[in-house]
């Protein structure tokens, strides 16, 4: 009776490895290949934001900058003083012009059939840089007393000369004329402000000039 003896140890079999050494280097390679790809791509990102960082910043400044120059070009500016007093002008010859209508509408004068034409010849005799501020006549229009305003103080002799041309003022004469500057107020910090552009007159005590 025959016998077999296996003298193969499978301890000494070739066993097959499955991580080489260059596979663990290939692997090794490509992680750090990916790992720069990150990188580069991050950096990338980073720069472009960057940029645009810098480029925001610089389109602020320049925003900036041009808007001072628009303030300082549009912003506000003193007022002219000649368009001021052409305010107060237009302004007094509208409420003096208004103060005639009125008047002749609501009958306040009593005989306005006579009256009105004192009210007329006045609202043709206006002058650019005068205007009337107040007007009283009596009851047989012997009496008449005219408040006004003018810029130009040399404008009164020549109202009162207009006046005298016109029909219902003919032969009759001013016997006082007062002339005075306006009060000044106060600005709003309290300080004193800086008188009106314009001088006060009245006209006073109307009388028949006598014939010669």
């Amino acid at each position: 009776m025959s016998q077999q003896i296996n003298l193969y140890n499978p301890l000494f079999r070739r066993q097959k490895k499955y991580f080489s050494t260059v596979t663990m280097l290939q692997a090794l390679g490509l992680t750090l290949l990916g790992s720069l790809l990150v990188y580069g791509y991050a950096w990338y990102r980073t720069s472009e934001l960057e940029q645009r960082s810098l480029q925001t910043a610089e389109s602020y400044q320049a925003t900036q900058v041009r808007l001072a120059q628009a303030t300082a070009a549009f912003g506000p500016r003193q007022p002219s003083k000649l368009l001021q007093d052409e305010i107060v002008r237009t302004d007094g010859q509208v409420k003096a012009r208004r103060q005639i209508i009125d008047l002749l509408g609501k009958g306040e004068l009593g005989n306005t059939q006579g009256f009105s034409e004192y009210l007329r010849a006045l609202s043709r005799q206006t002058l650019g840089g005068l205007w009337i501020t107040g007007f009283h006549v009596s009851g047989t229009g012997s009496d008449m007393a005219i408040n006004g305003r003018t810029l130009q103080p040399e404008l009164v002799p020549v109202f009162i000369n207009r006046l005298k041309k016109e029909p219902v003022l003919a032969g009759k004469t001013f016997s006082m004329l007062e002339m005075s500057l306006p009060e000044a107020g106060k600005a709003a910090d309290g300080k004193p402000a800086p008188p009106p552009p314009y001088i006060e007159f009245s006209l006073r005590k109307m009388q028949v000039e006598s014939a010669k």
